[in-house]
């Protein structure tokens, strides 16, 4: 479980994550980000932290050209799915100025405002809806409502912004 939460302001893309993982009733908090830059992409993972490694560091992002949703779709999409190897859970994307998220069947959605994934999604959605203030403290505000409703999420909380 984890939570990212992705947010779309005055051109730029705000992407936080959590430090949580965990199986089952067990959890702890690791170093390993979740949210990291691959090029000009800004990636946030749930689920596998083999499946994120490969995506930061292996994984060679192609530079975004044209249409960015098609390109997402045909270019990185491809990409995610053979580091992968399998279905995977959601992945955040932020290039351009624009927030994809990625869901486990690699099915591809767009959002104008705010976004967020897994466990702690609709704690983060809830505290995300009419929140004012500076960006990346609405981003932290998200992810500090989810680590308090949810048992899978935790502080520290990483925040990039492109």
């Amino acid at each position: 479980m984890t939570c990212l939460v992705g947010l779309v302001d005055n051109g730029k893309v705000y992407l936080g994550g959590d430090s949580a993982a965990s199986v089952d009733l067990a959890i702890e908090v690791r170093a390993n980000r979740k949210v990291f830059r691959n090029g000009e992409y800004l990636i946030g993972f749930t689920g596998s932290f083999r499946v994120g490694q490969l995506l930061q560091y292996e994984v060679n992002m192609p530079p975004p050209v044209g249409d960015i949703l098609g390109h997402i779709v045909g270019a990185v999409v491809p990409q995610i799915k053979a580091a992968a190897g399998k279905e995977t859970d959601e992945i955040m994307i932020g290039v351009a100025g624009r927030l994809f998220k990625i869901s486990s069947d690699y099915s591809v959605a767009e959002y104008t405002d705010y976004a967020a994934a897994g466990g702690g999604e609709p704690y983060a959605l809830g505290r995300m809806h009419g929140s004012l203030g500076a960006p990346e403290q609405r981003v932290v505000a998200a992810l500090a409502a989810a680590e308090a409703h949810c048992a899978a999420v935790r502080a520290p909380f990483v925040v990039e912004v492109a």
